[in-house]
């Protein structure tokens, strides 16, 4: 059987409840009726209301004595093999949504946190309980973790993200792993980087984010000399690649750089270039190959992924060196704001820029000679085709090219 299914199931049933927050008279959670299969489908429901009421107006001790019952509760259902692994799931999942006292952000429950990194560190652990562990950990990631403990949980956020799909053993009543479902894990990791703003101890987390996002647009440039045909398959992992090297794009954006040592300039730089070269390439090639012959594939659909994945890409990038959106001034924690007036990675992030914002112009406005004004209340489309959004994306490579090569010419001239 197919993991993905099973895995979006549980998923989408047990984040329900964090969108509302309904409250009933007081009383004490009855966790026992949470382990009967029959009413696996009321648990969701039965956590928000367990969050919003059980704890409510309650402080100092008598809080902290009924969260103890409370994680002691959870934790037996978790682990409890014959309860079905959405309840389990979303058992796990309450256990980070605890809060030793509410607020903006909340002080996530302390003792929850060493539970959680035990747990997702288990070899033998179901894959959808790792899954909540790693909810709950990024979410105090959110919170705030003290001292003491980040340094363990970057390490584990880092390791989880720079690890690559291997396929799994299928064992009896287990599903497999499947890359997708392993990519939800880098992604959520990515997030709770994204949380601790730091660049880490001797710079490790940026310096490990960029070799992430070379190995990506490597796997990229191998994906586009071998691609003599787009099918579901390869598409899907074209767009998977690009979803996971932009994210880690964008959380180098989020880090702060005032406090960064180690993080050579112009190999940054490169990696930021690079990956926006490699996914206009590709892009650029899919346009090409299905414009020229594309009767069996709904090219419209086709044209809207193309865009939707280039500007997941340039804006994660102008992110990731701006640690703002691309309007905006680049953010005085930035890595751009990190560089000194004279440093020649400056010039050459200022081209990157332009080149993402003329390829963003011509994705809201088409090519230069046939752009017109839009038509208030009309619904807008595309004014470009796959063949015109080739040479837009092959146009912006071959800048994005001519700026490695004077780097690298300039870098053996000065040998």
């Amino acid at each position: 059987m197919s993991f993905r299914p099973y895995y979006l199931g549980i998923i989408v049933l047990a984040t329900i409840f964090i969108y509302g927050e309904t409250f009933v008279p007081a009383q004490t959670t009855d966790f026992a009726a949470w382990k009967d299969a029959d009413n696996a489908d009321n648990v969701p429901d039965w956590v928000r209301r367990m969050l919003a009421r059980d704890f409510r107006d309650l402080t100092g001790t008598a809080r902290e004595e009924l969260l103890d019952k409370h994680f002691s509760a959870l934790k037996d259902i978790a682990a409890d093999s014959d309860v079905v692994p959405s309840t389990r799931y979303n058992a796990m999942l309450a256990v980070g949504l605890l809060d030793s006292s509410p607020g903006n952000p909340p002080i996530a429950y302390p003792a929850a946190l060493p539970y959680l990194v035990e747990i997702y560190q288990q070899e033998d652990i179901p894959h959808y309980l790792k899954y909540g562990a790693l909810l709950g950990i990024v979410r105090h990631a959110f919170c705030g973790i003290e001292s003491a403990q980040q340094d363990k949980v970057i390490d584990l956020l880092l390791e989880t993200a720079m690890t690559e799909f291997e396929p799994t053993e299928v064992v009896l009543n287990a599903a497999p792993l499947e890359p997708e479902v392993w990519d939800w894990f880098r992604l959520t990791a990515l997030d709770g980087l994204t949380a601790m703003k730091t660049v880490g101890t001797d710079d490790n987390v940026a310096i490990e984010l960029l070799a992430l996002i070379n190995r990506k647009s490597q796997k990229l440039e191998n994906l586009g000399r071998s691609l003599d045909s787009l099918t579901q398959e390869n598409w899907q992992q074209i767009r998977r690649t690009i979803a996971l090297a932009s994210k880690a794009a964008k959380t180098l954006g989020d880090l702060d750089y005032k406090s960064a040592t180690e993080i050579d300039a112009e190999k940054m730089t490169d990696v930021l270039i690079t990956l926006t070269k490699a996914v206009c390439d590709i892009l650029s090639k899919i346009a090409d190959s299905v414009g020229r012959d594309g009767a069996s594939i709904n090219s419209s659909a086709l044209l809207e992924q193309i865009v939707l994945n280039a500007k997941v890409c340039t804006q994660s990038v102008v992110w990731g060196m701006r640690s703002g959106l691309m309007a905006n001034r680049p953010n005085e924690n930035s890595f751009y704001a990190s560089l000194e007036d004279d440093d020649p990675a400056i010039k050459r992030l200022d081209t990157l820029m332009a080149e993402i914002i003329e390829l963003t112009t011509f994705f809201d406005e088409g090519e230069k000679t046939r752009r017109s004004v839009a038509v208030p209340n009309q619904p807008k489309e595309f004014r470009f085709d796959l063949l015109e959004i080739r040479d837009a994306l092959a146009k912006c490579s071959e800048v994005l090219e001519t700026i490695q090569t004077d780097t690298k010419t300039d870098a053996t001239e000065r040998l």
